[in-house]
């Protein structure tokens, strides 16, 4: 009997994908994403370097990032090389108006095993509700 494994895929070995219906508008989620503070917060510590396709640089526990795609207001794909896995993951962040509210959504792609996918999930579950909780936090301010 065969079993289908959630997040393995026959062309991109593991994946996972997580968004989240966020309140803050459309136009405004793109600049808040980006933003040297939350950029912290879903990516890591980041040395200053052009927001552009092709752009590279070293996270502080070395993996490599390098951006492949990047549509303003949309999305941006990255290279994501961590020390250790074979080759390089796959991330695309996309914010996705939804009414007067934004997704932001999480999928990463070509992870190494199950195991990287559970990890990377818990992550960017955090990452959103982290996000959640700064823009409930702003509201009352």
């Amino acid at each position: 009997m065969l079993t289908e494994q959630v997040g393995l895929t026959a062309d991109s070995g593991w994946q996972v994908g997580v968004r989240k219906t966020l309140p803050i508008a459309p136009e405004k989620a793109w600049d808040f994403l980006l933003s040297q503070k939350i950029i912290r917060i879903w990516l890591g510590i980041i040395p200053a370097f052009p927001l552009q396709v092709g752009s590279n640089f070293n996270l502080n526990d070395n993996t490599q990032v390098k951006i492949t795609v990047l549509k303003p207001g949309s999305h941006l794909r990255l290279s994501y090389h961590v020390p250790g896995y074979e080759r390089p993951s796959i991330i695309q962040v996309r914010t996705i108006p939804s009414g007067e509210n934004t997704v932001f959504a999480f999928h990463q792609e070509q992870l190494p095993d199950r195991e990287a996918r559970q990890e990377r999930k818990y992550y960017f579950q955090q990452v959103l509700d982290d996000f959640e909780f700064l823009l409930n936090l702003a509201d009352r301010e």
